[in-house]
């Protein structure tokens, strides 16, 4: 999982207790990537996924919050994990592929967390449908999307978190479909200036399509790399997505502030 995703499950760890929590094992009561599914031993939160092309062939990775809601400690194990996909086969989580921040095998404490990607070799043509815990019961769908947590708001209403301002002022898409670009505003509203470092540039949003699958930007505007006090700057993030996706939602976060959750519909209305 990249930087990008590893910051972004961090947020969303802080604040997945607004999720909703199934417990039972029926297939339409299931939750889906961003919703939680628990039972009187575990918590486990689907926080991203990502196709991946590269000399390994096709990959998908997943990133998890696990948590332990019992009172004695429980051994988390990557291997316990495996996806059922679209054809019928079992994937079993594997450590071959380049995560940043793999699952690893721990103990975790009462009321204890651990947070990390997994990844899966599917077979030609196959989607991910159910991501498996075994042994637990646990299972979540991973063929739907349920809003990512947090308060959504509409493109084009600026939003103040922290010493910030967060605005979306375009959404576009080329002619194919295939390129999604979002215009938007960064205005330092605190008393300090705004120090954006390197790794900030073109990686304050991750795009979400209604199947669940996430997206970084794929080029954008650099920014910084000093904000002074009550300064507006203004940038693009460029998206590559594949045919038949649907662009949900944006996670939008300045430098050392909370996430911001944009509905992209809400702009279409």
């Amino acid at each position: 999982m990249s930087k990008v995703l590893s910051t972004s499950a961090l947020i969303l760890l802080l604040c997945y207790g607004v999720h909703s929590v199934f417990c039972s094992p029926d297939w339409e009561a299931l939750p889906g990537v961003y919703d939680l599914a628990s039972n009187d031993q575990l918590a486990i939160s689907v926080m991203d996924m990502h196709r991946h092309d590269d000399g390994r062939g096709s990959w998908i990775s997943l990133g998890l919050v696990v948590e332990n809601v019992q009172n004695r400690t429980i051994s988390v194990d990557p291997t316990s994990f495996k996806v059922i996909d679209s054809l019928g086969g079992t994937d079993l989580a594997s450590t071959e592929y380049p995560l940043m921040n793999p699952l690893v095998h721990r103990d975790v404490g009462p009321g204890g967390e651990i947070v990390g990607s997994l990844g899966f070799k599917l077979e030609a043509g196959a989607k991910p449908v159910m991501l498996v815990a075994q042994g637990t019961g646990l299972k979540i769908r991973l063929d739907k999307a349920d809003k990512p947590p947090g308060i959504s708001h509409s493109p084009g209403v600026p939003v103040a978190v922290g010493d910030s301002i967060v605005g979306i002022e375009g959404i576009s898409r080329s002619e194919d479909g295939r390129m999604v670009r979002i215009d938007y505003l960064l205005k330092n509203s605190g008393p300090g200036v705004m120090l954006l470092e390197p790794m900030d540039y073109g990686r304050f949003g991750v795009l979400i399509d209604t199947s669940g699958w996430s997206y970084p930007a794929s080029d954008y505007k650099m920014l910084g790399p000093a904000v002074p006090p009550g300064v507006a700057l203004e940038g693009f993030l460029t998206y590559l997505i594949p045919d038949g996706s649907d662009p949900r939602y944006l996670l939008f976060w300045p430098p050392d502030e909370d996430a911001v959750l944009f509905d992209l519909d809400e702009g279409e209305k």
